[in-house]
């Protein structure tokens, strides 16, 4: 059992760092949880995996690795460094998709976080 301490409880999740649960108690302000993240072992990989051949004919190489790319929820800046193209060049080809319902955004802090819908998943196919 973790005690909160008059702060509250703070869950953190850890990319980098040990694979252990860590439990920081007894401080004055609050007690932290760090914990490994969920789906660590997938996230240097995003855009690695080549799309279907099909879905490159329809959108062009770009475009279709943007979907593969956002099976899972990625910045525009990881996606400009994961495919090897601009961040510019990654916006507009968001622009794009977003108006044919084949990717969503939504804001998360600092940071718009874009994922495929599930149009885009199934023009992709589930791989």
């Amino acid at each position: 059992m973790v005690d909160r301490g008059p702060g509250g409880l703070v869950l953190m999740p850890v990319a980098l760092g040990t694979p252990h649960v860590l439990i920081k108690g007894r401080t004055s302000t609050q007690t932290t949880v760090r914990y490994p993240a969920r789906g660590v072992a997938t996230l240097w990989t995003a855009g690695t995996r080549a799309p279907a051949g099909s879905a490159v004919r329809l959108l062009g190489r770009v475009r279709a690795g943007l979907l593969e790319a956002l099976r899972s929820p990625a910045t525009t800046t990881d996606l400009a460094r994961a495919l090897g193209v601009t961040p510019s060049a990654v916006s507009q080809h968001l622009r794009v998709l977003r108006a044919s319902g084949l990717v969503t955004s939504e804001r998360s802090g600092r940071h718009v976080l874009h994922l495929t819908t599930a149009l885009g998943t199934a023009l992709i196919g589930e791989g």
